[in-house]
This record gives C-alpha cells, structure tokens and sequence, in this order.
C-alpha cells in the first residue's frame, strides 16, 4: 500500500476543535460521529429541519478534532450554518483552505492515468481518507480519481447544486452508514425516521455509465420513461474517463426504476444509461399504510 496519499482539488475541509466539538457535531450530524475513531473515517449527513441534505461530509478524527471534508461548493455556507447553533458550546469552526480532501488506497500503487476509465471494484473500507496541501488547480487527477471511487462505492459527493433537494435515504446514505438510528436527535432527523419506520423512500441512487464526451452536470435530469412513477431522476454527481468517450455517474432515480433489470428505460438528453451495480445492496421497499 502506498504511504502517499493524493491530493484533490474539489474539497475543502472544515476543522472542528474545542472541548464540546464530539458532542456538537453529534447532534448536528446524521452519523455516528462518536464512534469514529482514529485512523477510520465515516460519512455524515447535514439536513435542513425538513429533513433534506445541506452537505454530506467525510469525517476524520484527527487527535481531538475532528475534520469536515465536504465539496467545495457548500464549505462556506454550511460552515455559516453550524457556527449558528454552536450557542455557548465551547466548539471552534474553521476553515483550512490551503487543505483538502486527500487519499490512498489499497490500489493506489497500481493506478495510473488509464485507471480513472476501467472498472476498479472498490469498496469503502479500501480507502484511507485524510487532509494535505491541496492540489493546483491544473492538476485535478486526484480529484477525477476520488470521485471515480466514490461513485464505484456507491458514496455520493454533495454540491450546492443539490443542496436541500434530497432526503438522506434518496441518496443511500443510511445504506452506506452515513445515518444512525440509535442515536439521539438532529436536523431533520423525525423526517429521516418516519422515512424508516413508517413509510418508504420514494427514491434511491444508482450507479451508471453512458457515452459522451463530457459529464453531466449536478442536476441533470434523468429520464425514466418505463418507470411506473412517471418521475425522473436527477444526475448527482459525475466524472468524466480521461479519452473524454464516457462518463461514470450517481443518479437518484425514483423506487420504481430499480424494479426494471437493467432499466433500460434511463437515458440522459437521449442517451442511454447502462447501470452498474454497487459492492452493497439497495432494497426494494414498500410504501408502509
């Protein structure tokens, strides 16, 4: 395994310190901030009091801290955001913009340029997340290659674009342990659990690949039209292989969409998806009376 971790360009990390900061971030975050320990890292929602996703964050301990490492897009306003609610808590928030999101992985040895277009299997418990210099902005390998693997894995990236417009579950991120339910309470989090149980979620993500020359958007939408709901899905995150001939992407597409094998029927401005499935599984469930 390599000892170098690669830098990105699209991250910024938000540094957590002050004696009451595990206890804040506990009860602002839809993950299980406690139980991360020191090299490990794990995933956590942010939500609006509806319950929709401000940010997702890839936490890291680090000492007494704790770090933030989220899109770029939203590192001000949810830093904004959470300096609201830190009330009288003896909790600092910051950000590190000579920092950014950086990895390695059990593969990184074997990685070359080549590798951002083949089909890498990777899991999340491969991947070692941390901070460094962040990368220039001409040299955005590393960060083409993070969201490769997230997208392998199954682990959405949030950017502003998206901001309040899902539920953690339409995004699996109870899927990925990025939501816990034995935990006290957060943002949002009496919509989360109704979601849970007593209802369904009416989206969830996919994983997809198509031909083009450039990756969509944020944002983009996604055609359904064998879906029985008679909605579309929306592009969450892409990237885009380094011959510019495919693009690799995370979706959110409504329930009904993943009961089609193959789900021939997606397609983006005309062209077709192929859907590729993730190392974890993604239940069908059923809308509870």
């Amino acid at each position: 395994m390599s000892n170098t971790y690669t830098p990105t360009t699209g991250f910024t990390v938000i540094r957590c310190s002050g004696r009451d900061t595990q206890e804040f971030l506990q009860n602002q975050l839809t993950g299980d901030v406690a139980g991360i320990r020191e090299p490990d890292w794990g995933l956590s929602g942010y939500c609006s009091p509806k319950g929709r996703l401000l940010a997702i964050f890839f936490v890291c301990r680090q000492g007494a801290d704790f770090l933030l490492l989220t899109d770029a897009s939203i590192a001000e306003g949810v830093l904004a955001r959470l300096r609201m609610y830190v009330l009288r808590a003896e909790v600092t928030l910051e950000l590190c913009p000579e920092q950014s999101l950086a990895f390695k992985n059990k593969k990184t040895d074997e990685l070359p340029e080549a590798a951002i277009s083949g089909n890498l299997p990777v899991l999340r418990d491969a991947l070692t997340i941390g901070v460094a210099a962040k990368a220039s902005p001409d040299n955005s390998y590393g960060d083409r290659l993070f969201r490769k693997l997230c997208i392998e894995s199954g682990i959405p990236v949030l950017s502003a674009a998206l901001s309040e417009m899902f539920i953690p579950q339409s995004l699996n991120l109870d899927l990925v342990d990025g939501v816990s339910f034995q935990k006290g309470c957060y943002p949002g989090q009496e919509v989360v659990a109704r979601v849970r149980y007593r209802g369904a979620p009416k989206q969830r993500m996919i994983g997809a690949s198509m031909e083009i020359t450039h990756a969509p958007t944020p944002g983009t939408e996604v055609n359904c039209r064998d879906g029985a709901s008679g909605r579309n899905g929306t592009v969450v995150c892409a990237v885009s292989g380094p011959d510019m001939r495919q693009a690799l992407l995370l979706a959110s597409v409504p329930v009904a969409v993943l009961k089609h094998p193959g789900s021939e029927g997606l397609s983006i401005a005309g062209l077709p998806l192929t859907v590729h499935p993730f190392p974890y599984p993604v239940p069908l469930e059923v809308q509870r009376s």
